[in-house]
This record gives C-alpha cells, sequence and structure tokens, in this order.
C-alpha cells in the first residue's frame, strides 16, 4: 500500500466531509425564523425547502452555499489523480447528507453535486444551466428542471472537452444523491403527511 497516498486519501475525505457537513438550510432557517427544516415542509435540509419554508431569498442563498462547498471541494483538485476527486465527492455528499451536527440528518445533496460538477465542467453545466433556466421560467416546477440541467450537462460535457473519467467522478456524485432520496423516502412521506407538503406543485402555502 502506498501509505503516503492513503494519508492524502484520508485528509481529502475529512476535509470534503467537513467542508459538506456546514448546515447552510439548517442556519437559514434557525436564523430567520426559528424553522426547523428537518420537520417542516418536505422535511429536507436542502434550498428548496428553504426556498418554500423560510424565503425564496433565504432559498437562493442556501442554493449559492451548497453549490459553492461543492466548488470548493473539486477546484483544489481538479488537476490531480482521479482517486481523490472521487473520494472527495463520496465524503462531499455523505458530509452534506449525514453532518455530525445534526444528529446526520441532512439534504440529499443535488447542489453541492451540482457545484462540484461545475467546477469541473464550467461550460457543459453553464449551457445546461441556460436551458434549465428556461425550463423554470416556463413551468416555475423543480423536477423537470433539475432533470433538464443533470441531463444536458453530461450531454454536452464531452463537445465541452471534459474527460470520461472527470465525467464518471461527477456522475457518482449525483448518484450518491439518488441513494440519499430513497433512504430518505420514509421519513420524508411521514413528515410531508404532518405538514401538507404538495409533492406535485412544492410547498405547503
Amino acid at each position: 500500500m502506498n501509505w503516503p497516498e492513503f494519508g492524502v486519501l484520508v485528509g481529502v475525505a475529512a476535509g470534503a466531509y467537513l467542508i459538506g457537513s456546514f448546515p447552510a438550510a439548517y442556519l437559514a432557517g434557525r436564523l430567520q425564523s426559528g424553522t426547523d427544516v428537518r420537520t417542516a415542509g418536505e422535511g429536507n435540509v436542502g434550498a428548496r425547502n428553504v426556498f418554500h419554508e423560510v424565503g425564496k431569498g433565504w432559498g437562493v442563498a442556501v442554493f449559492a452555499v451548497d453549490f459553492g462547498k461543492g466548488a470548493a471541494v473539486a477546484l483544489p483538485l481538479g488537476d490531480g489523480p482521479i482517486g481523490r476527486l472521487a473520494v472527495a465527492v463520496a465524503f462531499l455528499i455523505l458530509g452534506h447528507a449525514f453532518p455530525i451536527w445534526l444528529g446526520f440528518i441532512g439534504g440529499k445533496g443535488l447542489a453541492a453535486a451540482g457545484g462540484f460538477t461545475a467546477a469541473l465542467m464550467p461550460w457543459a453545466v453553464l449551457l445546461a444551466g441556460a436551458a434549465g433556466l428556461l425550463v423554470w421560467l416556463a413551468t416555475h416546477r423543480f423536477l423537470p428542471t433539475v432533470i433538464t440541467v443533470a441531463v444536458l450537462t453530461f450531454v454536452i460535457a464531452p463537445f465541452t472537452g471534459a474527460r470520461w473519467a472527470i465525467m464518471a467522478v461527477a456522475l457518482e456524485g449525483f448518484v450518491l444523491t439518488a441513494v440519499k432520496r430513497i433512504i430518505d423516502e420514509p421519513r420524508m412521506r411521514r413528515i410531508e403527511a404532518e405538514t401538507g407538503w404538495n409533492r406535485a406543485t412544492g410547498g405547503t402555502r
């Protein structure tokens, strides 16, 4: 075993987890209105729940912070070994999804995965984001907007010069967010039943 590289990977994992675990959505809810987003709305510690349950501006701010967390993890490692990136994105999402500060109840990590991907494939994300903005303006729906951006990012990426290995690592982040979504399903359904959250339109108001 390459012990020096192992030590680097441990450091990357610890740093990515700590950055990912910064609970922007929880802090926004508490600071603005005393809301605990773990039990409000859809029960998710993320930007969409804050957007609907705390305030639109706060939701945008949380998205920016979570997106920035992903970029902050990816940027220092973008030119390094692919294995470090793979470890980094895994622990970034783990930190966001299971933050030690919140009893390991966190969000899905979509914004963080998006920021990580944007740092590695900026042109693909920018072009896909423009298309996603059009979808949002037409529908004001979160799910079709996210699907549009995610799919188009990986369709466009090869045409912008992105390496397949980088695309695979970025995809790893989104796969982990999907796994977290599955894990959260029973808890979210219970909370949604209590709060009246509407999955079709988003929000309880």
